[in-house]
């Protein structure tokens, strides 16, 4: 199901659905019993369409491990389930994998999901979503009594029903680790009809980290030497220049990387530029590897098999030059260096929280306009925030993670 089918869905059916599931909620919590503040039970997290979202949730998902005493349970879209099975966080049987293939789908899915939470015993849902209405219905249909989540309190047009027992205020002006990190704080606290939760935001550092593994390694190493003849002490550089085709007004211009790509080769000879990506973007790699036509760029698509291949490949380079998506965030769990370029989403929200991480992003006065409060349906069609970055920016953030090396003339 495409993006704008689903707005299309989320828009016309969810609303009424939302009216309906709200009224119920709160017809059957007057008869149920209040948990105590602090006090969650068994929790279920809801995050169902952002893969890099559940990275930045790590740290408070660790919290809400802490907090419940009991292993916490997730529900997410079956495509993008392999990113959060990254994290380590959660036994199989207590990830629920959602479909989004059609509304029939969807259907038996809340019914097998409503049997399933059943079975575990979930007490509380802490929706990790930002306005999106089919989150918020399988908040209601999990059965659980205390429903956590980001209300739209008196914003217009952002209508998802008035079923939480916790409201908390998405703060658009805190990184998006934070604003999660304040749903574990509400669960603390009384419910309040106000906005909340008062108090200083929480800093969440990365808590979790992916291990290199051997044989993994030695199945991308043989798909580099079968396609480039590696010069010794050969330094990786990764570039993912293909953001995906839901949002491609975060695509950084094919150009620069063409360009970026012969600077960082002519460079160094012993620098090898690795283009990584899904096979719906391979135009886009053709094209980048077309235009660099050096031995040592290499189109790497298909030879990555899944993320965890992604993710041994970031062990093996010095340096991820990614757009704003997925990577960028799953990087952070190596060691390696990560520049980001940001332009129509902002840092400040959804910056990669890694040690050596670095976000480039120019400050227009249209941008950000991919925000929580328009669906992520921006009418921008000239992404100049993105083609503000020069290749000399990035470069210089290159020498910044590699100080060893030097810039071009």
């Amino acid at each position: 199901m495409n993006l704008s089918t689903m707005r299309r869905i989320d828009a016309l059916v969810g609303r009424p659905l939302c009216l309906l599931a709200g009224a119920w909620a709160r017809l059957v919590d007057r008869f149920a019993p209040r948990r105590k503040p602090g006090d969650p039970g068994r929790i279920l997290f809801i995050e169902l369409s952002e893969m890099g979202s559940t990275i930045l949730a790590a740290p408070t998902i660790q919290r809400a491990r802490g907090l419940s005493g009991q292993p916490p349970c997730f529900v997410i879209f079956e495509k993008n389930a392999a990113s959060l099975r990254l994290l380590g966080l959660f036994d199989e049987e207590d990830i629920f994998c959602f479909p989004d293939t059609s509304l029939v789908d969807m259907a038996e899915g809340v019914v097998r999901f409503r049997r399933w939470c059943r079975e575990r015993g979930v007490q509380t849902v802490v929706d990790l979503e930002l306005f999106a209405r089919v989150s918020s219905l399988l908040a209601v249909a999990s059965g659980a009594r205390q429903r956590v989540g980001f209300d739209n309190f008196r914003a217009e047009g952002l209508y998802r029903g008035n079923h939480l027992t916790h409201r908390v205020a998405y703060n658009p002006y805190q990184h998006m680790s934070a604003n999660f990190m304040a749903l574990m704080d509400a669960l603390e606290e009384a419910p309040r009809p106000e906005p909340g939760p008062k108090r200083e935001p929480r800093s969440s550092r990365q808590v979790v980290g992916t291990p290199p593994k051997p044989e993994l390694q030695a199945h991308l190493q043989r798909e580099l030497d079968a396609r480039c003849v590696l010069p010794d002490g050969a330094r990786l550089i990764v570039l993912n220049p293909e953001a995906g085709a839901l949002l491609p007004i975060r695509n950084w211009p094919r150009a620069r990387f063409i360009e970026l790509s012969r600077r960082l080769l002519r460079e160094d000879p012993r620098a090898v530029v690795v283009l990584m990506g899904v096979p719906a973007g391979h135009e886009t790699i053709r094209e980048i590897h077309a235009g660099v036509d050096d031995p040592r760029c290499i189109d790497f698509v298909g030879c990555t098999r899944d993320l965890d291949d992604v993710l041994q490949l970031c062990h093996m380079a010095e340096v991820l030059v990614t757009n704003d998506s997925g990577p960028a965030h799953f990087a952070t769990l190596t060691p390696v260096g990560v520049v980001t370029l940001f332009g129509p989403e902002t840092p400040v929200l959804y910056g990669p929280r890694g040690p050596r991480a670095i976000n480039l992003h120019e400050p227009l006065a249209c941008s950000p306009c991919l925000t929580a409060f328009n669906h992520r349906n921006s009418g921008c069609t000239d992404n100049f925030c993105l083609q503000s970055i020069t290749v000399d920016r990035v470069l210089e953030a290159i020498a910044t993670l590699v100080p060893q090396r030097t810039l071009p003339a």
